[in-house]
């Protein structure tokens, strides 16, 4: 028997009209809730969501949008909780998993961050904003080519993404290629208003290389909703300093210097007494150990672990950049190789996360140099040497000239005066406690360089203390001492371009001194 014809057909299917409202008006109340998280009125956004997830546990799009809002309040540990579960409910959404790997960045997870960014890669594999996180991730792990070919990628598909050029010009200056940097961010300072990251990045080249009239174009610049107003204020008062200084109006550029480390100072004196005092145990204990013996451990199938060590704006990056055109030489910059093998020894024998060797029991040393080389290996590759700039590990050299393989020391030192200059002029984003201030700047350096001093007298065979001066006045041979250290073969290369940064201080001893006295 033939079925009767259905008739209408546009209602099969169609859930009761009360569920229809239930949907429309979750959907309205999401999109109230996004428009309320753009104009950055994060308490109504929150409030929105935290009520819908309260009626509705399992609402992806409610889930993700309050991972979004912890995450521009800068509250990452809640972020990476609704974005996990977003994440969880819609494994194959790549803009929960982009903005999941970029709060694993902000929480120091570069691994975790580059794992989910690949899922998200395999869903859009030319998406340029996880172009342009994959290119966070390995600038922060100083991988600087994998980044560099990150950020290309991601102008390729599309040529005005700010973010991507502002990003591969920053890359470019870190690895010395000043001039491609220069034409990156000049091109979009034609095309865009200036903004303070753009500015920020024109002002880190050498003076050499701005070709644009920085202090007009800080008049220009104007703060956007998604930019903290008073870290916005501080940053331009730091980019006018620069400008300043490089404008040779000194008096101006230090009242501004003074102004943009006041905010930071004050708030920073507990973490600041807490490194005074890790410093001068440190010191201690070193001028306590008995004179090494003279030869290094050694292993000739490892490659030598390449230290320059130096406080902010001593001199290491460019010591680095002669030392890479070496035969057999590969940059590690400020890599973290060091600082993972010791954090995850810290949390495989359940003790509180740490970065230094000072509170690891010495039984858990073999682990420290298990994770090392095994990292070592993989960013060293066939490279006879690898190089790691990383300040922070002059706590730990003495230590670690007894615990890993091919361990050598440059320690780089510089006129006192001009280094403070330097690092009191410079926006940090991170630690540098002792930089905000004059007299705990003029500490630290003096500390660092005592540092260095006694480490050379104990470690003789695999240190060289090297002068910023003499590197600049005569590279070569700078170079032939680093070249000596590590058992290579000098090199008949054209050596690399150098800034000259001699005599910096010179217009600011007024300034200094009074500030001294203060």
């Amino acid at each position: 028997m033939a079925e009767a014809p259905v008739k209408n057909i546009s209602r099969l299917g169609a859930a009761p009209d009360r569920h229809v409202d239930v949907f429309r008006e979750t959907r309205r109340q999401l999109e109230q809730a996004e428009a309320q998280r753009k104009q950055r009125n994060f308490d109504r956004a929150e409030s929105i969501c935290s009520l819908l997830v309260r009626h509705h546990p399992d609402y992806f799009g409610a889930l993700h949008t309050l991972g979004l809002i912890y995450a521009d309040k800068r509250d990452y540990r809640r972020a990476v909780g609704y974005l996990a579960q977003a994440a969880m409910l819609n494994p194959r959404s790549w803009m929960t998993l982009t903005a999941l790997a970029g709060v694993y960045l902000r929480l120091d997870a570069p691994e975790m961050a580059a794992r989910t960014l690949e899922q998200a890669r395999t869903l859009r594999p030319k998406e340029p904003s996880i172009l342009v996180t994959l290119g966070e991730i390995y600038r922060e792990e100083r991988e600087y080519e994998l980044a560099r070919h990150s950020y290309g990628q991601a102008l390729e598909v599309d040529a005005g993404m700010k973010e991507a050029a502002i990003g591969l010009a920053l890359t470019c200056a870190l690895v010395g290629r000043y001039a491609e940097a220069s034409d990156l961010l000049d091109r979009l300072l034609s095309n865009n208003a200036p903004s303070l990251s753009l500015l920020a990045a024109l002002a880190g080249l050498p003076p050499s290389f701005v070709r644009k009239n920085l202090i007009t174009e800080i008049d220009k610049v104007k703060r956007s909703p998604e930019e903290n107003k008073s870290d916005f204020e501080n940053g331009l008062a730091f980019l006018r300093a620069a400008a300043l200084d490089q404008a040779g109006r000194y008096a101006d550029a230090w009242g501004q210097a003074i102004t943009a480390n006041r905010v930071t100072a004050a708030t920073i004196n507990d973490a600041l007494a807490a490194e005074v005092i890790r410093e001068r145990a440190n010191l201690g204990w070193l001028r306590t150990l008995a004179t090494a013996n003279s030869k290094a451990i050694s292993d000739e199938r490892q490659p030598i672990s390449l230290f320059i060590l130096g406080p902010s704006r001593s001199g290491k990056t460019t010591m680095e950049s002669l030392v890479s055109i070496l035969d057999g030489v590969k940059c590690g910059y400020e890599n973290p190789s060091l600082e993972n093998a010791i954090s995850l020894t810290y949390r495989g024998a359940g003790l509180l996360t740490a970065y230094s060797l000072e509170h690891l029991p010495p039984q858990f040393y073999p682990q420290v140099r298990d994770v090392y080389m095994e990292e070592l290996a993989r960013r060293a590759g066939v490279a006879r040497v690898f190089t790691n700039t990383h300040p922070a590990y002059i706590h730990d050299a003495a230590r670690l000239a007894a615990l890993l393989p091919n361990v050598r020391f440059i320690i780089m030192q510089r006129n006192v005066d001009e280094t403070v200059l330097r690092v009191f002029m410079r926006a940090y984003r991170r630690a540098n406690y002792y930089a905000y201030d004059i007299k705990s700047a003029y500490k630290h350096i003096e500390w660092y360089y005592e540092m260095g001093h006694v480490l050379a007298e104990k470690f003789p065979a695999i240190t060289r203390v090297i002068r910023y001066e003499d590197m600049v006045s005569d590279p070569a041979a700078a170079l032939g001492i680093a070249a000596e250290l590590c058992g290579l073969p000098m090199t008949d290369k054209p050596l690399p371009q150098i800034g000259d940064d001699r005599g910096c201080a010179e217009s600011y001893r007024e300034f200094m001194s009074a500030a001294l006295a203060g």
